[in-house]
């Protein structure tokens, strides 16, 4: 059988291409030796039924591999932390474009792909042990897909911070039918980031993000709009954005009012939606609730007056007209009271209305929002009668929330908002929302303007949700963007699942935890192969935290086995392989200690943000499934192992 190996002269790619070959198989094995080395695999070159090929899987695997392929395991990811973060953009390249390039080759070839994936999916966990199931608790990949803290996104509550987010919170979202769906988040990203954001700033956007975040762009030619991380090299002045969608809603006949206390005032139980929805908007608009204490003869009494008051001069016959004979609709009792104003004495009404809010405060509610996109439509032509322009091009406002509840009701019609901005004719503050409409492409889908770099040092923030796609703004440019689940190796399942349903490629997925063995590297900043040189050189010994944090390790060998296992069955995944055997981190250093009978001593650092403080599989699926289970015992595995080093070292 011809098999590949991406990563192949790893620490555990090279123990694999070993293990494969003493089962009489003809190994292709690739790097690029960023991480892995020569002589790892060195023993194995004079073997006739291996092969080396330096190459990179960020570019494509057809020119340099010629062979057909029957397996490809893809270990091809630099996997320590002190090799993944030396230079994260790499790493995202490694996940994204090197997997799509080896699910694109084996797609072609029709070969069984295995991706070799992680622990770190689990993030910080809440759950322990591990189950496959479990979703995660990720904050530690969220730098290299996160926003600025003043980017905002748009829930069904409204517009909020990304950092007031919730979990329990509906986010707004882009379906693949390009439908508004609303989302909650299965996690929320927080993380401390120091260096370049990539920002893209024009009159239509304005966004910093970091450099593999996400953006939702059509490239220049192309017919549909895809996810594309900021630091890819398009032509972004040549790219699309997009700012609208379809949606839906929902259709409600009747609008229902409550009681009010000690009213006289005629009650009545409901009104038509579609009468209220145009009395609101001009409510909202042009209205107010005024409260006045009764005054008889001067004396002043307890009992309140509760006026509605709407204004609209008589200079303005048409829009003037248009609101009374809605009011005549309604039901309610009303006044022409003078020039500018109708008046409408109702207790219940007036309670009703309070709770919208003062002049600026006003806000449209959540259930008004939602309703179907013909009735929403309704509530548009009366706030834009009230305070639109006379060109229909801006909306204007003393509230800064019912400014952005428009922004929400331009989107859900078609159209797209704008930018929020400042009428600075006005000596009081006053907010203006563009409208852009689909009578000019270019207003929808604007196109994105060149790239920059910016320095950056605080909280970075996003979320993510089953969709991929959310709706964001910042400086009030609004428009839709992706979110963070192309974070390295969770991107790269996604990217594996996609490629199986889409073209029912044959794959498995594999979630590898704690490994250590002979071949890792001596200065990769694991915690074993940190341990076993600083006790063999006799320094101290750094345990970071209070060495309370716990840990599984599995013997090398022993995961071989399992990835094996693991492509010769039909079960796809993901399943966990590693040792349950659960130790602390000073456990750990002392076990060492001991075994190298050295007098290097335990000192303390501080804990690094996020480190997880558990980190245990589940793996009743991989005894169930592929009937594995680990058999080295830590004692003998970890003899093994600084006898390697002792030969390293040496």
């Amino acid at each position: 059988m011809n098999i590949l190996v991406t990563g192949g002269a790893g620490f555990i790619g090279s123990h694999l291409c070993e293990f494969l070959l003493n089962n009489g198989n003809k190994i292709i094995c690739l790097d690029n030796f960023f991480t892995g080395r020569i002589k790892n695999i060195k023993h194995l070159e004079n073997n006739p039924n291996f092969k080396v090929i330096s190459h990179d899987i960020t570019r494509p695997l057809r020119k340099v591999i010629k062979e057909h392929i029957d397996q490809i395991y893809n270990l091809a990811c630099p996997a320590s932390p002190i090799h993944y973060q030396f230079d994260p953009i790499e790493t995202i390249k490694a996940n994204t474009l090197g997997v799509i390039n080896v699910l694109e080759f084996a797609r072609l070839n029709g070969s069984r792909v295995l991706q070799a994936s992680t622990s770190e999916i689990y993030g910080d966990p809440e759950q322990h042990p591990q189950k496959e199931t479990y979703r995660g608790n990720v904050n530690t990949l969220g730098p290299r897909a996160c926003f600025s803290d003043d980017v905002k996104l748009l829930t069904k509550e409204g517009w909020k911070y990304f950092k007031d987010v919730k979990m329990n919170d509906e986010i707004l979202t882009l379906n693949s039918n390009q439908e508004i769906e609303y989302q909650k988040p299965t996690e929320v990203i927080k993380q401390k980031y120091t260096g370049e954001l990539v920002y893209f700033r024009n009159t239509k956007i304005d966004l910093l993000a970091t450099p593999n975040h996400r953006m939702y762009a059509k490239k220049r030619n192309s017919k549909k709009f895809e996810l594309i991380s900021a630091f890819e090299s398009i032509n972004w002045e040549r790219a699309e954005m997009q700012k609208s969608a379809t949606w839906k809603g929902k259709e409600i006949k009747y609008f229902y009012f409550q009681k009010a206390k000690n009213a006289k005032s005629p009650f009545i139980e409901k009104i038509n939606m579609d009468i209220w929805l145009e009395f609101f908007g001009y409510y909202i608009t042009e209205g107010c609730v005024h409260i006045r204490k009764r005054e008889i003869k001067g004396k002043i009494y307890n009992i309140k007056d509760y006026n509605i008051l709407i204004a609209q001069d008589r200079k303005n016959r048409k829009e003037r007209e248009k609101i009374k004979k809605c009011l005549q609709r309604t039901g309610f009792k009303f006044y022409e009271s003078d020039d500018h104003q109708f008046r409408i004495c109702n207790k219940h009404l007036a309670e009703c209305l309070l709770r919208f809010g003062k002049a600026k405060e006003k806000y449209t509610p959540t259930e008004l929002k939602n309703l179907s996109k013909r009735q929403l439509k309704i509530l548009f032509e009366s706030l834009m009668l009230g305070d639109g322009s006379k060109d229909r091009r801006a909306f204007y406002s003393s509230s800064k929330r019912l400014i952005e509840d428009f922004q929400e009701i331009l989107l859900k019609l078609g159209m797209a908002p704008g930018a929020i901005l400042k009428d600075k004719r006005k000596s009081n503050i006053v907010y203006a929302c563009c409208i852009l409409t689909n009578k000019k492409k270019d207003f929808l889908t604007p196109r994105y303007p060149k790239r920059g770099i910016e320095k950056y040092e605080g909280f970075v923030y996003c979320v993510n949700v089953p969709n991929h796609i959310i709706y964001v703004k910042r400086n009030e440019k609004s428009l839709f963007c992706g979110n963070c689940y192309d974070e390295g190796k969770r991107v790269a399942e996604t990217l594996f699942m996609d490629y199986h349903r889409k073209y029912n490629l044959d794959i498995r997925i594999v979630r590898i935890f704690n490994t250590y063995g002979p071949r890792m590297a001596e200065n990769d900043g694991r915690v074993i192969s940190n341990f076993i040189v600083q006790n063999l050189k006799n320094k101290d010994i750094t345990v970071f935290g209070d060495g309370s944090q716990t840990r599984s390790f599995c013997y090398v060998k022993d995961l071989v086995e399992g990835l094996y296992k693991m492509m010769n069955q039909d079960y796809i995944g993901p399943i966990n392989l590693g040792n349950t055997n659960e130790m602390t981190i000073i456990e750990i250093a002392k076990k060492i200690t001991n075994c190298t009978k050295s007098s290097s001593k335990i000192i303390f650092n501080s804990l690094p943000e996020d480190d997880p403080k558990q980190r245990k599989p589940d793996i009743s699926l991989a005894k169930e499934k592929l009937n594995w289970e680990p058999k080295t015992s830590f004692e003998q595995g970890i003899k093994k192992t600084i006898e390697y080093f002792k030969l390293v070292l040496s």
